[in-house]
């Protein structure tokens, strides 16, 4: 054990972080001497508690051993971070937008994953018994808002028309956004832009 080394550490810098760490109270000095000429850095404890737990990347080291606060971003560093977010943010928001409920002749219908199943199910079983019957089979149908209405295979036909006019319409402004942001030259402009419907 080297007492002159107490609270000590050989560091290994590398792109301002720490390739390797080694305790150097538990080298002699000749060893700590042949570290050092491979580029290992001592590195006192108070330092080398800003670079643990440094996740985030608050602190960097120099290839001299120096510990300082890594520099803030710059604008174009911001920026390219920014624009993928946003545009995650506004996927989402149209993903979202796309299984709300719907409106189809003054009644709400749910168009989430397990309601378009129904609506599909229900529209071939409203085929088979109008063919049968040779007449418009209809059957009833609870809306979003818990109301009892009667819907024909071509009343469903309809509410997943106007779910894809919707859907049309989300993927054209979802597209002209993501347009927006790709083109934009500042985190502000990028934080502007919206989904406009």
């Amino acid at each position: 054990m080297n007492d002159n080394r107490v609270n000590q550490y050989l560091i290994l810098p590398e792109n301002g972080q720490r390739k390797d760490t080694k305790l150097a109270v538990e080298y002699d000095e000749a060893q700590i001497a042949d570290y050092l000429k491979q580029g290992y850095v001592i590195v006192n404890h108070d330092d080398f508690n800003k670079l643990i737990g440094n996740g985030d990347g608050e602190y960097l080291i120099a290839d001299d051993g120096s510990v300082y606060p890594k520099p803030a971003l710059t604008d174009a560093e911001l920026l390219a971070a920014a624009k993928p977010a946003k545009i995650a943010e506004l996927k989402a928001e149209r993903d979202s937008k796309e299984v709300k409920q719907i409106t189809y002749n003054g009644n709400h219908y749910d168009y989430d994953d397990k309601a378009r199943e129904r609506i599909n199910a229900a529209i071939i079983a409203l085929d088979v018994q109008t063919a049968q019957a040779k007449a418009t089979a209809s059957i009833d149908w609870t809306t979003a808002d818990n109301q009892d209405v009667k819907v024909t295979a071509d009343d469903l036909r309809c509410v997943i028309a106007a779910v894809a006019q919707r859907s049309n319409a989300l993927h054209v402004a979802y597209r002209a956004a993501k347009d927006k942001v790709e083109a934009a030259t500042t985190v502000t402009e990028v934080d502007a832009v919206t989904l406009n419907l």
